[in-house]
C-alpha cells in the first residue's frame, strides 16, 4: 500500500512556496489535511469561527472539514509555505507511542489550528522545508523517499511542538454580534439560512450582517455558508452515505447546484470525492 502513495508522492503531498503582493483569497476546503507557515505579511487567518492573528514563523494546521483563509491587514508583500497532503499516507505509520495525526484531529475544529515557534523550532521547521523543496527541485534517484522521510520529519516535530504548548493560542473569537449567528449557521446547516431567516432569526439588519461579515472576514457570508455545507457533505460521504444522501442532509436543496458548487470549491465531484476515500491514492 505504501509503494501506492510512494508512487504518487507529488499528488499526496503538495508542496508550494509562494512570495506575491496580496491579493483577495476566499474561503476554501482541502480534500486533506494542510500545513501553513508564514514567511511574509501582515495575515489573520480565519478558521472556522476563530481569527488568529500571525506573525513570521507561526504555524496554521487544518484538517480537511475546517474552513479557512488568510486575510490581509494591508498590501505587505506576502510570502508562506503551505504542504497539503493525504491523512491516510501519513497514518500508515501510526505506532502505539505516536500519531503523526495527532495534531490534526485530536482537538474541536476551529481550535488549536495556531502554533507560535520558539526561534529554535523556528530554524528546525525551515531547515526540513528548505531540505523538501532542494530535493524536489533537484530531481534524482530516490528522491521520492527523501522527499517521504525529510516530511515524516515534520509531523513528528509538528506533533511534539503540538504537545508542547496545547492549548495555549485560542485566536480571537469574532464579534459578539457575528458569534451566536455564525454557532446557528453551524447547528442548522440542513435548514432555512437566507440572510431573510437570518435577519428574522437574530433581529439584526440583513445588510448590516453583510457589511460586518465582510469587515471581520473578507468575504461574503453566503460563501461561508456554502464552504460550511460542503464540510458536511465531505463528512457525510466520507463516513458512507451516498451523494444524494450527503447533498439533502448537508442543505442543499438542488441537486445540480450542490454538484456545481462542490466541484468548483474542492477539484473533483462528490462522486470522484467519494472514491478516493476509499483509495489508496490522494
Amino acid at each position: 500500500m505504501f509503494a501506492a502513495y510512494l508512487d504518487n508522492i507529488d499528488q499526496n503531498i503538495k508542496y508550494t512556496h509562494v512570495q506575491r503582493q496580496v491579493s483577495k483569497i476566499d474561503f476554501h476546503l482541502h480534500r486533506g489535511c494542510e500545513i501553513y507557515f508564514l514567511l511574509k505579511g501582515d495575515v489573520k487567518y480565519f478558521v472556522e469561527k476563530t481569527i488568529y492573528p500571525l506573525q513570521f514563523g507561526d504555524l496554521i494546521i487544518t484538517n480537511e472539514h475546517e474552513i479557512h483563509k488568510p486575510a490581509f491587514s494591508s498590501d505587505a508583500l506576502y510570502e508562506r509555505i503551505v504542504i497539503e497532503f493525504n491523512p491516510a499516507m501519513a497514518a500508515l505509520f501510526q505506532t502505539a507511542g505516536f500519531d503523526p495525526l495527532e495534531c490534526f484531529y485530536n482537538r474541536a475544529n476551529g481550535e488549536q489550528n495556531k502554533m507560535s515557534l520558539t526561534q529554535k523550532e523556528i530554524a528546525a521547521l525551515e531547515s526540513l522545508f528548505m531540505k523538501y523543496e532542494y530535493v524536489q527541485k533537484n530531481p534524482s534517484a530516490g528522491s521520492d523517499l527523501l522527499k517521504f522521510s525529510c516530511f515524516m520529519e515534520m509531523l513528528v516535530l509538528i506533533n511534539q511542538m503540538f504537545l508542547n504548548q496545547k492549548h495555549s493560542d485560542t485566536g480571537i473569537n469574532m464579534h459578539q454580534k457575528l458569534s451566536p449567528i455564525l454557532d446557528y449557521i453551524e447547528q442548522n446547516l440542513d435548514q432555512d439560512l437566507s440572510l431573510d431567516q437570518l435577519e428574522k432569526e437574530f433581529f439584526i439588519n440583513k445588510f448590516y450582517l453583510i457589511k460586518l461579515f465582510k469587515k471581520y472576514t473578507g468575504s461574503t457570508i453566503h460563501e461561508y455558508i456554502i464552504y460550511k455545507r460542503i464540510s458536511l457533505a465531505k463528512k457525510y460521504l466520507s463516513q458512507g452515505s451516498n451523494v444524494t444522501e450527503a447533498c439533502m442532509k448537508s442543505g442543499f436543496n438542488d441537486y445540480s447546484s450542490f454538484l456545481r458548487m462542490f466541484k468548483k470549491r474542492i477539484g473533483v465531484t462528490p462522486r470522484e470525492y467519494l472514491k478516493s476515500t476509499e483509495s489508496t491514492v490522494f
